[in-house]
């Protein structure tokens, strides 16, 4: 494990093999380790996998300072301190929301996107509903309710072998989730969608109960030649609970980008 200080916030984050960089940004209430079922990509890419701000290991004192602005500008100083000009970008949930958020203000820093169980755009009248519903249970949460409700909610597959592997991907801590959480509700990137030039692959889960399959649809359906892949059978965290379908198709799409440049 390394870490950097960026933006006033010592940013922690893993490094391993070598190649074209490939960040890998987790979502809300998990931490860099979340990535863990996919550091074989390592055999062909150089992995960049922050703890995001108020998540894992990477502290952050002032709550107001947690929002998606401040996740996509530390990627960027990260790669900055790191020497990399552009690299591949690959974001589940909240890290798709960061990702569409580094495009909209560094775009010449994107080689290409995948977006994987993510939403671009939260309608004024949802975001009240999910405030009336969840903001003073989110705000009281301890960590003890928080992981087996996480975890279920995610999975479309309840076996016990599944949670045991879901459940100690999760954040240790609870400091960064309820301002993020905030955060994620008050998105709209339908018009930076339609202005990504890079390959961009979309990844839905059929179950997903978190962000169901029409989020990433309209996603698709705004990113011009954008892919959609569909993992059928699977709840929010498809890189877990398909993981060989994930990392298959995840990864054949990033080595027809490198292979193609190669060619080029």
């Amino acid at each position: 494990m390394y870490h950097a200080l960026v933006n006033g916030v010592e940013l922690h984050y893993d490094r391993l093999g070598r190649g074209e960089p490939l960040v890998l940004i987790h979502g809300l209430g998990e931490r860099k380790e979340g990535w863990k079922f996919q550091h074989s990509f390592a055999e062909h890419f150089d992995l960049i996998i922050p703890d995001l701000r108020g998540f894992g290991k990477s502290k952050c004192l002032e709550r107001e300072e947690i929002t998606i602005n401040a996740f996509a500008r530390d990627v960027i100083a990260l790669l900055d301190h790191l020497g990399i000009k552009e690299a591949h970008i690959c974001g589940l949930s909240m890290g798709g929301i960061i990702s569409q958020e580094i495009y909209k203000i560094a775009p010449e820093k994107v080689k290409s996107f995948i977006l994987a169980s993510s939403v671009s755009y939260v309608p004024k009248w949802l975001e009240k509903v999910m405030l009336l519903l969840n903001e003073k249970r989110y705000q009281n949460m301890t960590l003890e309710q928080y992981i087996p409700k996480a975890t279920l909610s995610c999975l479309h597959d309840h076996s016990e072998e599944t949670v045991q592997k879901v459940t100690p991907l999760w954040s240790q801590h609870l400091d960064g989730f309820y301002h993020a959480w905030r955060a994620c509700l008050q998105i709209d990137y339908r018009e930076t969608l339609k202005e990504i030039t890079v390959p961009t692959l979309v990844i839905a889960c059929q179950k997903d109960k978190i962000l169901p399959t029409y989020c990433q649809k309209q996603m698709h359906k705004l990113i011009p030649n954008a892919r959609l892949h569909m993992i059928k059978k699977a709840g929010h965290v498809g890189k877990v609970e398909k993981v060989d379908e994930f990392n298959r198709v995840a990864l054949n799409f990033l080595l027809e980008i490198k292979s193609a440049k190669l060619v080029g």
